[in-house]
């Protein structure tokens, strides 16, 4: 297994002082239901030959490219306080690591084991600890090929899939020299305005959870999503519908005693910006997202499972739509939207249920950052400890599927054995 040893690190500021009236910057209600934790993010470059430009410099060009970008995304460079809903934009700066990899990024591409992975994300970050701690940090892993992983992790309190994305691809455009002038939008709090104390939202933790990648090219999915069903009106699934549906009931599968299902609650995240009226634009900053529920018992399962998982998520997410977002920026309404699941869930409390949370990444334009030395080979994620999450993201081809599980041990023991999920999957990561 290969090694990673981290050789630098220094803080990175704005290039420009944040003006005195940016200085103090208030989260939203959306914001307030995410747990305290990061979202580590991984983008591999291989070193191409006729590449001019040295490591040293690529690396310096990453640095002052980021600080010139947190100019405009100047809340990352901030600190938030436990207890508070204002990011002090006071421009304390992010973390900035280097690190070496004792091998080559083509042999870790064969097999890329999810501890070596853990390491290439800067200080190993999970969930914040105190109001000190950064909202951003950035890990450049250099090969002995030349080739480069550059790990990013973002506090996900203060910004979605989008806004990740949206923010390393204008990274990536400043160091390439194709920056445009649009910034972040700013105005998702006049939206979904904080209304007191954070939300209570169970976000279920065990420090035993492991992750493992499991790859489905285009022609499984396709098998899949082409299985004969008993129900006609369903329509032909997506891709992300279809293998939602599948994992979830293999999940579903792990828990339960043998031949039986307990009772599942599916929360799958979905994006508000294109579902509002009028539409927000992509570039809005904040974790402008809503949870989209379904809960199904085993009495519900017994004919085609696949097919009726399929239609829950379907009707679940079509749920969110203007009308319903309407219904949450009233006053109380996320409260109200929050009790109503609660209330759904207690109904199966007596007979056991579990929580799966699904993220679709598949449409985040990841493949596409280029910070002058050519797409990424591979995008990937780390270990988020979080049980029975799970995070789908399309492969480098743009037709497959990665599912990132992340799952308690012992059950990931019996997940990644079930057989219906065997014989849809193409490639399972290695872990040793």
């Amino acid at each position: 297994m290969m090694k990673v040893q981290v050789t630098s690190r220094e803080i990175i500021k704005p290039s420009s002082p944040t003006p005195h009236h940016l200085r103090r910057f208030k989260i939203t209600l959306l914001d307030q239901l995410i747990p305290r934790m990061y979202v580590p993010m991984l983008l591999f470059y291989s070193s191409k030959d006729g590449c001019n430009i040295e490591t040293v410099e690529r690396t310096q060009q990453l640095k002052k490219s980021l600080s010139e970008t947190l100019t405009g995304y100047y809340p990352l460079a901030g600190r938030i306080r436990e207890d508070s809903s204002i990011v002090e934009c006071n421009d304390e700066g992010v973390d900035f690591s280097e690190a070496r990899v004792d091998g080559r990024l083509s042999e870790f591409l064969e097999q890329p084991y999810v501890e070596v992975l853990d390491q290439m994300v800067p200080c190993n970050y999970h969930f914040a600890k105190s109001g000190l701690d950064v909202l951003l940090a950035v890990q450049v892993n250099l090969f002995n090929c030349g080739g480069m992983a550059i790990g990013v992790c973002i506090f996900h309190k203060v910004a979605d899939g989008t806004t990740i994305a949206t923010f390393i691809n204008r990274w990536a455009s400043q160091s390439h020299g194709t920056s445009d002038t649009t910034g972040p939008d700013f105005q998702s709090s006049t939206f979904f305005p904080t209304e007191g104390p954070e939300p209570l939202f169970a976000f279920v933790t065990k420090e035993n959870v492991v992750t493992k990648r499991f790859v489905f090219d285009a022609s499984k999915i396709a098998a899949l999503r082409d299985r004969p069903s008993i129900d006609s009106q369903v329509g032909r699934p997506t891709r992300v519908e279809a293998l939602t549906a599948l994992i979830w009931r293999c999940i579903m599968r792990t828990s339960g005693e043998e031949g039986s299902v307990r009772a599942s609650l599916a929360v799958h995240a979905v994006n508000l910006r294109g579902r509002m009226s009028p539409p927000l634009p992509d570039h809005s900053f904040g974790n402008i997202i809503f949870i989209a529920t379904s809960v199904v018992t085993e009495k519900e399962c017994l004919e085609d499972m696949q097919c009726y998982l399929e239609r829950k998520l379907r009707d679940a997410i079509r749920a969110v739509n203007s009308n319903s977002i309407k219904e949450l920026q009233k006053p109380d309404g996320i409260s109200r939207a929050l009790a109503a699941i609660s209330s759904e869930v207690g109904k199966y409390v007596d007979c056991g249920i579990d929580y799966c949370y699904f993220s679709s990444w598949c449409r985040f334009p990841l493949y596409e950052v280029d910070f002058g030395w050519g797409k990424p080979a591979w995008v990937s994620i780390a270990t988020l400890l979080l049980k029975n999450l799970v995070i789908l993201n399309r492969t480098r081809c743009g037709d497959g599927i990665e599912a990132w599980v992340n799952m308690e041990d012992v059950h990931m023991a019996k997940f990644e054995q079930d057989q219906e999920l065997l014989s849809f999957v193409s490639s399972p990561l290695k872990t040793g």
